[in-house]
């Protein structure tokens, strides 16, 4: 049974617009193990034909369109459509001259008229992609801080402003950004674990948002927990399993280490609940698994207070992105000789014995 303390909440910073149906954020931290989820439940993929070589380490989808980052030299972003796989666009050099890309990532956005931003970690620049031309346009450079590795993770709401998770000197910090406003940076969560000293090795993680509902949610590569906080109250809550976790104290390079548990890979953020990419072995063990042909990854489902919903095994393993409105999970391999597979969310499918 989950176990609930309380905190007080703090301040209101952001004015969100709250949806019906979901529950306030009561702050605290609750204490779970895997068995809340219930029966796990098995999925076989379905490999999509893909003309282009893409390979994939990033995607996402929005609308119609299903959004690519890939490991190539040049098209480093791809649009394709959704059902048929059309490629419409592709963009994007590797390099370090103007306009080229040397550590990109896909910012998502809830705007209409912009399909994604792509953030360049190298330089802090963000460019645009509009939804109409689907070609990237330079918009603006963010704040840069004193830190010797950046790892911004970012989420547009509107033109002017985002939230962002950003490396800090002593761990991890959330960030809210306002293009109009000075300073146009501001500090709103530390997201460092109480009573754990680490840099930003230790508090790698995964970072979403959901603008209507008013939550941002957090979670930890090496811890298998979560952080959710209410954009309205700055309430937060912990989500904390029982599980493997890095020792504390160990230097940088040793939570690098590939004999580490990793548990989150990856956040898939949607309307109604936000989806995580769980291994839960190091990467050792994966490697292992996946040359045995005995492939898999988790996706668990959450709900937007951090609530555990579901739980998915699927039978390869790789970078993810779920699609809520045509109930599908796509997943772009890295162990096997297909780049893109299916995965359906049916009403009822076979559980796991």
């Amino acid at each position: 049974m989950a176990s609930l303390k309380n905190s007080n909440p703090d301040t209101n910073i952001q004015n969100q617009i709250i949806k019906p149906g979901l529950q306030p954020l009561e702050s605290g931290e609750i204490h779970v193990t895997d068995d809340i989820f219930g029966a796990t439940i098995n999925l076989t993929g379905q490999p999509l034909d893909i003309k282009q070589n893409i390979k994939p380490e990033q995607l996402f989808v929005k609308g119609k369109y299903l959004v690519t980052k890939n490991q190539r030299n040049d098209s480093v972003f791809m649009v394709f459509t959704l059902p048929d796989l059309k490629c419409i666009a592709a963009f994007g050099k590797k390099g370090r001259g103007p306009d080229e890309f040397s550590f990109p990532a896909i910012v998502e956005t809830t705007e209409d008229s912009i399909l994604f931003y792509i953030y360049e970690q190298e330089n802090d620049k963000v460019y645009k992609v509009s939804a109409k031309h689907l070609s990237p346009k330079y918009y603006l450079t963010l704040p840069k801080q004193n830190i010797s590795f950046g790892d911004k993770q970012i989420v547009f709401f509107d033109n002017n402003t985002a939230y962002y998770s950003a490396s800090a000197s002593k761990g991890k910090v959330i960030y809210y950004f306002n293009k109009d406003s000075l300073p146009q940076e501001k500090q709103i969560k530390d997201i460092s674990i109480p009573g754990m000293k680490g840099s930003w090795t230790t508090y790698i993680g995964d970072f979403g948002t959901n603008k209507n509902l008013g939550r941002i949610a957090y979670a930890y590569k090496y811890y298998k927990r979560l952080k959710i906080i209410d954009l309205q109250t700055l309430n937060e809550r912990d989500v904390i399993f029982d599980a493997e976790e890095l020792a504390k104290g160990q230097s940088d390079i040793a939570n690098l280490e590939p004999t580490n548990v990793t548990h989150f890979w990856g956040m898939s953020p949607n309307d109604e609940y936000f989806w995580m990419l769980y291994s839960g072995r190091t990467p050792i063990d994966v490697q292992r698994d996946n040359q045995n042909k005995k492939k898999f990854i988790f996706v668990e489902k959450y709900d937007w207070n951090g609530n555990p919903v579901k739980r998915y095994k699927l039978d390869d393993w790789g970078y993810f992105c779920v699609d809520e409105k045509r109930n599908t999970i796509y997943l772009a391999s890295t162990a096997s000789i297909y780049q893109l597979l299916k995965y359906s969310l049916p009403d009822s499918v076979k559980s796991v014995d």
